[in-house]
């Protein structure tokens, strides 16, 4: 019996082809069989996408240091955990695009000066939602970099902890998003706004359990840190605003008080 894939001999006991990987016998795919799969994976405690969820919860120095020190097979490396937080973001975004678009005011309001601006800015940020996302990676990778760095990070190490960072909480994040459209679409930024203070929190749980530092020197430094990457973050959306001005997409008129 040879493989049909690479010509390799295949014993009648082997269940995987030794030569390339493949099944040696691979059944027609139904609808039940896809079911079946998914189910199995998903309620199986020990797959990677459970663990990985569970431990950055609560041990997610035993994620972030267990992949980059090599334990590839126990987390869900951090691409994957990614893609999953961005698909989940991109269902949110299709929803409010698609049916909720004129029950959430992204004008501001009519207390806000400049709604055409917001509107404007609002249309961007979804439009270009998986970019911003990968934008604050450096914003909050290179502060811990050089202030928080008891455990020796490199930045590509960091950065892939923040990639576990956002990706986490972007995916806890979504059960309260989707309840909230579906529930009181008028309320979302009421409700998905004060989320982003829990995300500084979380950050700053995850570098406090990766560096170990006391608590007086963990203060300092997380105020260090909370200052170098608001500054980034002030450069990085003045640095989007003059890349918006000179390909024309805001004139000065949209920031006229109405």
């Amino acid at each position: 019996m040879t493989c049909k894939n690479c010509n390799s001999h295949l014993r009648l006991d082997y269940r995987f082809c030794p030569g390339c990987g493949a099944r040696t016998q691979v059944h027609r795919i139904t609808f039940r069989a896809l079911v079946t799969d998914f189910i199995d994976r998903l309620l199986n405690l020990d797959n990677s996408v459970v663990r990985t969820f569970k431990g950055l919860f609560v041990t997610p120095e035993a994620v972030i240091d267990g992949y980059l020190t090599g334990l590839r097979k126990r987390y869900l490396n951090p691409v994957s955990y990614l893609g999953i937080a961005l698909t989940l973001s991109g269902v949110i975004m299709f929803l409010i695009q698609r049916f909720y678009k004129e029950n959430i005011d992204f004008t501001g309001g009519a207390e806000s000066p400049n709604p055409e601006f917001n509107a404007k800015w609002t249309d961007i940020v979804f439009d270009f939602n998986a970019l911003f996302f990968l934008m604050f990676l450096p914003m909050l990778a290179l502060p811990a970099y050089l202030v928080m760095n008891k455990v020796r990070y490199n930045l590509a190490e960091y950065t892939v902890a923040f990639i576990y960072v956002l990706a986490h909480f972007s995916i806890v994040s979504f059960p309260v998003a989707l309840v909230t459209l579906l529930i009181d679409p008028n309320h979302y930024l009421a409700v998905n706004q004060p989320l982003q203070g829990l995300l500084i929190i979380y950050c700053l749980f995850v570098l406090w359990r990766l560096n170990s530092y006391t608590a007086k020197a963990f203060t300092w430094r997380a105020l260090g840190y909370l200052l170098m990457a608001a500054f980034l973050f002030v450069l990085f959306i003045i640095g989007i605003l003059v890349l918006l001005f000179s390909t024309g997409v805001f004139q000065l008129s949209d920031f006229k008080p109405v």
